[in-house]
């Protein structure tokens, strides 16, 4: 007489499944985090980085991507923001800067603009010049 295990099969589904749910929260947790537009962070206190984005521009993609890279290393010392220049806002705001396309805009904590940054192709050169434009070290 063979025996059946009953609960078996439930007990290997559930944990499968689990083990997925656990795989897909690591990997949405290694996502990068979303930047916010709102600009009106800009002399609040901190350093602000505002990426004037257009989401059809390779340049601004390649912007994005290295704030990407970088936003850990100034985590509590540059605020990072991307502003999509598709919206009323940020037609708004660009016309406000008076700058076309896209570009990397820094703000001191008092909010006055320490320079735009259009045609930075490599992490090395952006950590460079957030550390000239702010002060910062290392």
């Amino acid at each position: 007489m063979r025996r059946t295990q009953t609960g078996s099969a439930l007990r290997s589904s559930l944990i499968t499944l689990g083990v997925i749910v656990a795989l897909l929260a690591v990997a949405f947790a290694m996502l990068p985090k979303g930047f916010s537009d709102d600009v009106s962070r800009i002399g609040q206190g901190s350093n602000v980085v505002v990426l004037m984005h257009n989401k059809e521009a390779v340049q601004s993609l390649d912007l994005m991507t290295l704030m990407n890279k970088v936003r850990t290393n100034y985590e509590g010392r540059i605020e990072f923001l991307a502003v999509d220049i598709d919206t009323d806002a940020g037609r708004a705001f660009m016309e406000q800067q008076q700058i076309g396309g896209s570009a990397l805009l820094l703000f001191d904590p008092d909010g006055v603009r320490r320079g735009v940054l259009i045609s930075v192709r490599d992490e090395q050169t952006l950590r460079a010049a957030l550390d000239n434009a702010f002060g910062l070290g290392p």
